[in-house]
């Protein structure tokens, strides 16, 4: 006969520790981290969405780390190198993951750590403050998906995402400095999160030290804690620097690239403005009733005129958000897609934790005004991801055997359909195409965010990985190294090769890729193999081969099929087949 008494010893022992680990905000962090390493390694297969193509680039990036080569130093990269060191590893561990989540979901190598640090020192004492900011942490953390629609079908954003990593980092940053009162665990996690986002993406960092230098100046963090987050900062550039002068690469890298950029700064901010207003204006009416409801209080800080007064007049609310909208506005004019705005929350929840004593109208008027601010971003963020989730199933894919797991991408029965007609239709009228081009102009206006082109581009390059895989095995021979002439190359990783050193990655001709200088010019002289897509003849791919011309003078020009070429090294080809 079984001894119920036991049993319900066991149960109440097992009880308290259930409550305990449903109601920790660290369990749940590692619940979900657990969850996501298993999604990783699960053949899943994503709608592909606007510009899914910016995912390739981390494979280029990676494949080219594998081979020795430092971001920066060896090869020119549009962000900072850290995300493709996080990549890479990330690839070693789940080879086969499906791309977007893999690249969307790195950053948590380093953002769970430090958000757990933040969510131990928060839930101390106010449990339910910190599932409020693991909850919207975790959302914007694995949705991949931006702010703004670019595409009326659902589709997966493969687009900004370092651009969605930087604003999960300002989220940390905010997080910490609204509610982490330990100095140096406040410190610590400054020092870190700034480091990364210095690595990351040069914008987010200054955008954070904006913040940070608010914090500084209300009191929030002290200067011992900034000398502390300094040396954290210092000492760990200073190592990265020991890899291959990386940093100063880097630094380098940036200023190139501001030059490149600048002329189109004012344009970039009037669209931030403009892409975002529905967010911006309901932040600057919250900015302006927060001031209203503390005019007395500022009024006799005002009075005052002392340190003291100083600190509390600039820890206001209303400068908080007044500074951070600031902050959003200038990293956002730098992004082409983003999670725009989303690191307001940690500020957005501090203001209405600070009215939980006032008058119930007071209070309805701030909650409702916070509304109007958040829910834009995280109910389009949350909308996209679960609308692409939804339809997922009833998507049709196509065989990309060459691909690995680049081909685990789906889409719209009548998408596919007209991708599959596109390969054709490009061959058929090159020649009009080529006329476009030539004349400064896409096929479409918005031919890079359109699905067809997406798809059309997987399957194309699925052929020419076919094609040259069956080229190398007629002649004998293996091309040690793959260059493209296109906005993404992947092929070196696809074909197991390496990439040429000194040019850019996800090169964008318009925004990054600067004339060769003469070590670029000799490596593209001494690659194996370089790929010149025509179908169709885009803009961005003439004016790539118009770049690099002269480096290319000398090459072997080799059909691959009829929407690829190959330029060969000389002497590559047997003597017979030349």
């Amino acid at each position: 006969m079984t001894d119920t008494s036991v049993q319900m010893n066991e149960a109440g022992t097992r009880s308290p520790f259930f409550r305990r680990l449903v109601s920790s905000p660290l369990a749940w962090l590692a619940i979900v981290l657990v969850i996501a390493c298993v999604l990783l390694s699960l053949p899943i297969v994503l709608p592909i969405g606007p510009m899914y193509w910016d995912t390739y680039i981390y494979y280029d990036g990676a494949q080219r780390i594998f081979n020795g080569q430092i971001p920066n130093t060896d090869f020119l990269i549009p962000v900072g190198p850290i995300t493709y060191y996080l990549f890479a590893l990330g690839l070693k561990l789940f080879p086969d993951a499906q791309p977007l989540l893999l690249t969307q979901w790195v950053i948590l190598i380093i953002a769970a750590p430090l958000m757990a640090t933040v969510l131990q020192a928060v839930a101390r004492e106010r449990r339910p403050v910190a599932f409020a900011l693991l909850v919207p942490f975790l959302i914007f953390a694995l949705c991949p998906a931006n702010v703004q629609i670019t595409h009326s079908y659902p589709g997966m954003d493969g687009f900004g995402i370092y651009n969605r990593h930087a604003t999960l980092l300002l989220y940390i940053l905010t997080s910490a400095l609204m509610f982490v009162k330990d100095g140096r665990r406040l410190a610590i996690i400054c020092g870190l999160t700034m480091l990364a986002l210095f690595l990351l993406k040069i914008t987010g960092f200054l955008a954070g030290g904006l913040i940070g230098l608010l914090a500084l100046l209300s009191g929030r963090i002290s200067w011992r804690s900034v000398l502390i987050a300094g040396a954290i900062f210092v000492a760990a550039l200073a190592c990265l620097e020991l890899n291959g002068h990386m940093v100063t690469a880097y630094i380098r890298d940036i200023v190139l690239l501001v030059n490149i950029n600048r002329s189109g700064l004012a344009w970039r901010f009037l669209t931030a403005l403009s892409a975002d207003l529905d967010i911006i204006l309901a932040g600057i009416v919250l900015v302006c009733v927060l001031l209203w409801i503390e005019r007395d209080r500022l009024a006799a800080i005002a009075r005052s005129r002392n340190a003291a007064t100083f600190r509390h007049l600039v820890d206001s609310n209303f400068v908080w958000l007044g500074v951070a909208l600031i902050a959003g506005i200038f990293f956002e004019t730098q992004n082409t897609g983003s999670q725009d705005f989303s690191f307001l929350w940690p500020i957005l929840l501090a203001i209405f934790l600070g009215f939980a004593r006032d008058s119930l109208p007071r209070q309805l008027l701030v909650a409702v005004l916070i509304g109007f601010v958040a829910i834009p971003f995280t109910a389009k963020i949350v909308h996209k991801t679960l609308r692409a989730i939804v339809v997922s199933p009833t998507y049709a894919t196509t065989p990309l055997t060459e691909m690995k797991s680049l081909g685990a991408v789906s889409t719209h029965h009548d998408i596919l359909e007209r991708t599959l007609l596109l390969e054709k239709h490009y061959q058929q009228y090159g020649d009009a195409y080529a006329d476009l081009s030539a004349k400064g102009q896409l096929p479409s206006w918005r031919l890079f965010a359109e699905l067809d082109y997406q798809m059309h581009w997987l399957i194309s390059a699925n052929q020419a990985v076919k094609d040259i895989r069956e080229f190398e095995a007629v002649h004998g021979i293996h091309f040690a190294t793959i260059m493209n002439l296109d906005f993404p190359n992947p092929f070196p990783w696809l074909l197991d090769s390496s990439a040429p050193r000194y040019i850019q990655i996800g090169a964008d001709p318009s925004r990054t890729v600067p004339p060769p200088d003469e070590a670029a010019k000799q490596a593209i002289a001494q690659t194996d193999l370089v790929l010149v897509p025509h179908c169709p003849l885009t803009t961005n791919r003439r004016e790539l081969q118009h770049i690099y011309a002269d480096a290319l003078k000398g090459k072997q020009k080799v059909k691959l099929n009829d929407c690829w070429d190959m330029l060969l090294r000389p002497g590559l080809l047997p003597a017979a087949v030349r």
